[in-house]
């Protein structure tokens, strides 16, 4: 039969034992919760890497508004088809930063809004098309025999490689900074210019899959 010193004692390694149970247990739900927060914040980093725009813009977009105030760089009002007016709009793009937190030069964002026949020109819209293209770059393709060094625009940029694509890519860097500001209202007049370039095969803005972007946000948002 046990003694009262050998229940006492076996009553401390008991609880000893528990305590270390439960600290164990603790560290391991704690590393866990650690790793999934990581793991998280990293889905949501390559999320936030593939948009092109900022994420009031996909807000907006979805909600058929249209873009105004003062991040409104340029704008202009044509008519469209059956009475309806197309509202073109450049406005700042979203905030990027390089791996070792250099801010990147900023990008311009082009958008036609088209509203329908009857409806004002306003921030509710509703806008019934949108259009996103990147206003501060254009992609080209080369005709055979010919090279990128013959692609300059009259601002001095000229075509280059862009990587992991077939065609090239002129950015308008110092296009945007011609005295008097970047001539926005021309920007469609210069693409039309370079599609009638004799080493181009062809010319055009680069396309924003806003569509394809507002799903992504919505399959890594909170459910």
């Amino acid at each position: 039969m046990a003694s009262s010193a050998d229940v006492k004692g076996m009553g401390q390694r008991e609880r000893f034992v528990i305590f270390l149970v439960g600290a164990l247990l603790g560290v391991m739900l704690l590393l866990g919760g650690k790793s999934c927060g990581s793991e998280k914040k990293q889905q949501m980093r390559q999320v936030r890497s593939a948009l092109s725009m900022a994420p009031m813009m996909y807000d907006y977009a979805v909600m058929k508004k249209g873009f105004y105030g003062k991040y409104v760089l340029f704008e202009r009002v044509d008519a469209g088809a059956a009475g309806a007016h197309v509202r073109t709009v450049v406005t700042g793009g979203t905030r990027r930063y390089a791996p070792e937190g250099r801010e990147l030069p900023e990008e311009h964002i082009y958008i036609k809004e088209t509203y329908p026949a009857g409806v004002a020109l306003t921030e509710a819209g509703p806008v019934e098309v949108y259009e996103f293209t990147y206003a501060d770059r254009i992609a080209v393709t080369l005709r055979p025999g010919h090279l990128a060094a013959e692609v300059a625009l009259q601002s001095g940029d000229v075509a280059a490689v862009w990587p992991g694509h077939e065609e090239l890519l002129i950015r308008l860097d110092a296009w945007r900074k011609l005295p008097g500001g970047a001539p926005w209202g021309k920007l469609e007049s210069l693409v039309r210019e370079l599609n009638s370039h004799p080493a181009l095969a062809s010319a055009h803005l680069v396309r924003i899959d806003w569509l394809a972007e507002a799903d992504l946000i919505r399959a890594n948002s909170p459910k």
